[in-house]
């Protein structure tokens, strides 16, 4: 997604918000003439003209009238989804965002939103159910990051997103770049974007334990783009304290890293710019196995095993900050929804991307596990949906901006430059297709969770563990899109 710096600037500047990636979809023509500002000068000195983006349009919904009628949410009720929907004011911003969207949303195109909560099981089963029985219950669905994603688009329950009329994929408030990353053949399915809160994936450090180490500015590294997966080691293996003199190095000592690895060692690789799985025009493949992946293996393994200055941890901990809140590590990575439970703790904390693997790396990156948006295959209009679907999105601005500068930092973080780095976090947003359609399959499991099956088990042989999980793997990915098409064939 753009700056939020930027986007607040051209917030006042156009009076609309202007949000996430673009995509490859075609882009309306822009104006023939490009605005100019004249910049401020002294009497008598010549008037420098300076060129301004234009501001994309905003969605055109004039004369759409629905006459009052029902449109139908449906989400599990988890993550950030929870702050996507409320029935009344109370000064909290970020509540409040959320409930001047649905008025504004309702008012605009004359509809009434019912919003239905439910589990990640029972949402899925609603959804599917409805759509056997041919019924248009629910027209816009949010989902799980990976529970119902393959269900629903190999039984062909979901209508193809390109297909909706008034939307506009090209526009800065759609995550184009991971909506296009996550699409299988030549339908959309999925759709990601400012309706969308996403739960990034940051570095959180302890300022106190970086500035007693005499460690540099981290966020300078970040600019600068220095902060890399070798400093990050080098830095968290040097601040290791025994500190209650047992001799060895367990959650109740000082480490460089705390908090649980088992989806955190996935993010690692994520972090370096590197995937699992990827898709092609013929088809989904595996792209995990290279040299580079092995290095990053090895790095990882040598410190977070290492007993004399890690403690390495695996879903031993209550929460992904437990020892952190406590003061008791230099880092700890964690969703950003998370964060908040900071906010009774004492220690001194910012916020930072997850580590590139190196300075030549482009752009730092977070897998954010994400949710998407879908409609089934069963509406029974079309026009409306696309209407709400589109401003919901575009409207959803509000409820970003609030949620990153005031959930994140207005009660929980204690500077300026953490929200500078949500800004180039959520630049870098990222999705693996294989994580998220088959992410609860055992055999897909051995490779997308390939660190954490190793480094527990004191395993150091990636290359036996890759070979003997990866043909079941291709087979899977292989009959994942033959499925998929079949699907699509038959629409």
């Amino acid at each position: 997604m753009k700056n939020n710096f930027v986007r607040a600037v051209l917030f006042v500047l156009s009076a609309i918000l202007i949000l996430s990636a673009c995509s490859d979809a075609t882009t309306p023509a822009a104006p023939d003439e490009t605005p100019v500002t004249a910049a401020p000068s002294g009497e008598g000195d010549p008037v420098t003209a300076v060129e301004t983006e234009p501001a994309y349009p905003p969605p055109d919904v004039s004369g759409l009238d629905f006459g009052g009628e029902n449109i139908s949410f449906i989400a599990p009720e988890w993550g950030t989804i929870r702050y996507q929907y409320t029935e009344e004011l109370n000064g909290d911003s970020v509540n409040d965002a959320a409930y001047n969207r649905l008025v504004n949303v309702e008012s605009s195109l004359n509809v009434k939103v019912e919003w239905n909560w439910s589990t990640d099981a029972d949402c899925h089963g609603v959804v599917i159910r409805s759509v056997t029985a041919g019924d248009d219950a629910y027209q816009i669905v949010y989902t799980h990051c990976i529970y119902g994603i393959s269900d629903y688009v190999t039984g062909g329950a979901l209508y193809d997103l390109y297909d909706l009329p008034h939307t506009d994929f090209a526009a800065p408030w759609w995550s184009g770049s991971m909506m296009e990353e996550f699409r299988i053949g030549s339908k959309l399915y999925y759709a990601a974007g400012d309706l969308v809160l996403q739960s990034s994936i940051c570095t959180l450090f302890n300022k106190k334990i970086a500035e007693d180490y005499k460690l540099p500015d981290h966020y300078e590294l970040v600019r600068n783009g220095e902060w890399t997966y070798d400093r990050f080691l080098e830095y968290a293996s040097s601040v290791s304290l025994d500190v209650n003199g047992d001799g060895t190095i367990d959650y109740r000592d000082q480490t460089g890293y705390t908090g649980d690895l088992t989806e955190r060692s996935c993010d690692i690789i994520f972090f370096c710019g590197e995937h699992c799985t990827s898709r092609t025009d013929e088809g989904l493949e595996l792209v995990f196995w290279s040299d580079k992946i092995v290095e990053i293996f090895e790095k990882t393994y040598a410190y977070f095993m290492n007993p004399d200055i890690s403690n390495g941890y695996f879903r031993f901990y209550d929460n992904d900050q437990q020892g952190f809140d406590e003061g008791l590590a230099l880092y700890t990575f964690s969703g950003v929804s998370g964060i908040p439970s900071l906010r009774d703790s004492e220690v001194d904390f910012g916020i930072l991307p997850g580590p590139k693997y190196d300075e030549q790396q482009e752009r730092y990156v977070s897998n954010p596990w994400p949710c998407f948006v879908c409609v089934p295959s069963t509406i029974t209009d079309p026009e409306k949906t696309g209407a709400v679907f589109e401003l919901f999105c575009y409207k959803s601005g509000e409820l970003q901006t609030a949620y990153n500068e005031n959930l994140i930092r207005g009660k929980s973080t204690r500077d300026e430059e953490s929200l500078e780095m949500l800004d180039i976090i959520n630049e870098g947003l990222t999705c693996d297709i294989g994580g998220s359609y088959l992410g609860f399959d055992s055999a897909f499991h051995k490779i997308y969770y390939c660190f954490y099956e190793l480094m527990p088990n004191h395993n150091e042989n990636i290359a036996s563990h890759y070979e003997s999980a990866k043909k079941p793997v291709e087979k899977t990915l292989s009959r994942l899109y033959d499925k998929i098409i079949k699907v699509e064939n038959q629409g």
